[in-house]
């Protein structure tokens, strides 16, 4: 294994031919890994002595902000070359991070005429998209091939292909799927016999113009290895593979923590520079901290308007950190599970959330009730001359986890209702709102039975 200092020295020492050789047997994403940690000068002295192949893997790896630097310092004439031995949808993943002239140029200038087009297809479709993450390196027999035309144009297309790749789909003469076929019916099918009559024809697809995430549940709900993207009119532009879902899961994984700490990250890159990037650090954080600012304000003037009361009895007044913890953290949960399975695709109508209210009160109540329980016990040991504050701590705690859960089994949905990423209701949005209702219910109480436990 070698460590990024070790790079460092045998640039500085000018072993360029040991330094190439220990380079090129590593594997491109360690080697990405290692590049990213050294300075700019010496990342692009050791991407220079990579073999173009493992130049173009190293490329695809790299963190977007190291991408940028290297091409600035190689160039077009330098760039072109590595554009044209990479996969289209990882050439496009690379070009987008580029001034749209310049990408222009530098496919413009590329010689395979169909890998350029195939590229500028692959960037008209919006990123977070299927037609966006999609490969065009694919698999696919007409229909009316016999079995042993099939074996014989997969046995020559398959040495182009950069992928290993599976699944074999099936188009009709206007290139629309019909049907997708193994390569175990195949190699038994008998060589006279059609493909379409050995072909499934139920094929799992999704469109150009499908959300990502929605394409990543999909293949992942069906178990397979490929999914096939058609546009409009049924033709076949692409698939989808394990891969690209891979990493559209971790995009999707980051951005739902980001958002449920309230963190506004607009697209990967944003959630990449957040570490780095004191401007877009703060831009993004602000939003939702400014919303808790202003709703926390009305925990304080709760508080205010019940300051008698907490003068009056400072042994209740103890007690309001824990119920606001507890109520927070019932909420949150009540929230995760909302999310996940709206997550899964569950369309938000009257009978699920009346459902989901309805289990989740359940919860709550039982919830609370144990909690309150164990809560009035601790009064009882820690205040024993004030009996009393102990049911009313108790039944303070129930009430306030039964509508905690209530939120936060709503806040979500609701969210999801009105096109608001619902992630956002579980951080400092519903944290800020659970702490004025438990508040304003815990010191109402404690108002009411003010004359027993003073």
């Amino acid at each position: 294994m070698l460590a990024p200092e070790d790079l460092t020295a045998l640039v500085d020492n000018g072993q360029r031919q040991k330094l190439r050789m220990l380079l090129n047997e590593q594997h491109p994403a360690d080697l990405a890994e290692w590049l990213g940690e050294l300075d700019d000068s010496h990342r692009l002295s050791c991407f220079r002595l990579l073999d173009l192949d493992n130049a173009s893997a190293v490329l695809a790896e790299l963190e977007v902000e190291k991408q940028t630097k290297l091409l600035s310092s190689l160039g077009d004439i330098g760039v072109v070359p590595l554009i044209s031995r990479m996969s289209p949808d990882d050439a496009v993943d690379l070009l987008t991070e580029l001034p749209r002239d310049k990408a222009r140029a530098i496919i413009n200038q590329m010689t395979d005429l169909e890998a350029a087009q195939d590229i500028h297809d692959l960037m008209s479709f919006a990123e977070d998209t299927a037609g966006g993450i999609m490969s065009t390196e694919y698999l696919a027999l007409h229909s009316q091939m016999t079995i042993a035309e099939a074996l014989t144009y997969l046995r020559e297309t398959y040495a182009e292909l950069e992928e290993q790749i599976y699944d074999v789909y099936v188009v009709d003469e206007d290139e629309k799927l019909v049907g997708w076929i193994t390569l175990k019916d195949l190699l038994t099918a008998t060589p006279e016999a059609t493909v379409s009559a050995v072909m499934d024809t139920s094929v799992i697809t999704v469109t150009t113009q499908t959300d990502q995430e929605e394409a990543a549940e999909k293949l992942s709900h069906y178990d397979l290895l490929t999914l096939p993207v058609v546009d409009e009119q049924g033709k076949l532009r692409g698939i989808i593979t394990a891969d690209d879902i891979i990493d559209v899961l971790r995009e999707e994984a980051t951005e739902d923590i980001l958002q449920s700490s309230g963190i506004t990250a607009g697209d990967a890159e944003d959630n990449e520079l957040l570490g780095v990037s004191v401007s877009k650090a703060f831009s993004a954080r602000l939003p939702w901290l400014l919303v808790t600012l202003l709703i926390e304000s009305g925990s304080a003037s709760v508080i205010t308007h019940f300051d008698y009361v907490i003068q009056q009895t400072v042994a209740a007044a103890s007690f309001m950190p824990l119920l606001s913890g507890v109520t927070g953290s019932v909420a949150t949960q009540s929230t995760c599970i909302v999310i996940r399975s709206t997550s899964k695709g569950a369309n938000i109508n009257l009978r699920l959330l009346r459902k989901n209210i309805a289990h989740e009160l359940k919860v709550g109540v039982m919830l609370g009730l144990c909690c309150g329980l164990i809560t009035a016990v601790m009064s009882f040991i820690f205040h024993q001359n004030q009996y009393h504050l102990g049911v009313i701590v108790g039944v303070s705690l129930l009430a306030t986890m039964t509508v905690g859960v209530l939120i936060g089994t709503l806040m979500p949905m609701l969210f999801q209702k009105f096109g608001v990423e619902p992630a956002h209701a579980s951080g400092p949005f519903i944290t800020s709102v659970l702490d004025v209702c438990t508040m304003s219910i815990y010191l109402t109480i404690v108002h009411c039975f003010l004359s027993h436990i003073v």
